[in-house]
């Protein structure tokens, strides 16, 4: 009985920390995003796009994070040197598909979360819709895209979009 005590205790007191924790520092994303920050990331995505347009593998370089990965729709996970590749072969990504949703939750000045939908092209020629999401960090050298995953919508699988 008493040790069963103690792990309740334990247990209560370790709840009570985690939520003391998230009281201390909330990570509650603003209900309205700052309007410098969306303009800064439609920016930053607005010069990736002509980055990888042109080709400009220098460039491409400074806006993913070292450690940067994308899980495909497949689950095939690319780092960065597989991105800009993929960016530079003209490949459908994410980064450089229209985006007819785009919302965004910042985290205070410096990570923000995008949550969108982008039609892809497919190997066989289909479209298909993506529901993707992409972690902006402000470091050093700006913006920069620490990690992003794509969902494919199959049920949305047509002709030219």
């Amino acid at each position: 009985m008493r040790i069963h005590f103690r792990k309740s205790c334990a247990i209560a007191g370790a709840v009570l920390a985690l939520a003391a924790n998230s009281v201390a520092h909330p990570n509650e994303p603003a209900s309205k995003v700052d309007p410098r920050l969306q303009d800064e990331i439609v920016a930053f995505r607005k010069s990736f796009q002509s980055a990888g347009a042109n080709r400009d593998v220098v460039a491409l370089r400074r806006y993913f994070t070292d450690d940067y990965t994308h899980t495909h729709t497949t689950g095939k996970v690319d780092g960065k040197d597989a991105r800009i590749i993929s960016v530079m072969a003209g490949e459908p990504t994410v980064e450089m598909a229209p985006v007819p949703e785009f919302r965004l939750s910042c985290f205070g000045d410096s990570v923000c979360i995008a949550r969108a939908l982008s039609p892809i092209k497919r190997g066989d020629g289909k479209w298909f819709d993506v529901r993707w999401t992409q972690t902006y960090v402000k470091t050093g050298i700006g913006w920069q895209i620490a990690v992003s995953q794509a969902t494919g919508l199959l049920s949305t699988i047509r002709g030219v979009p």
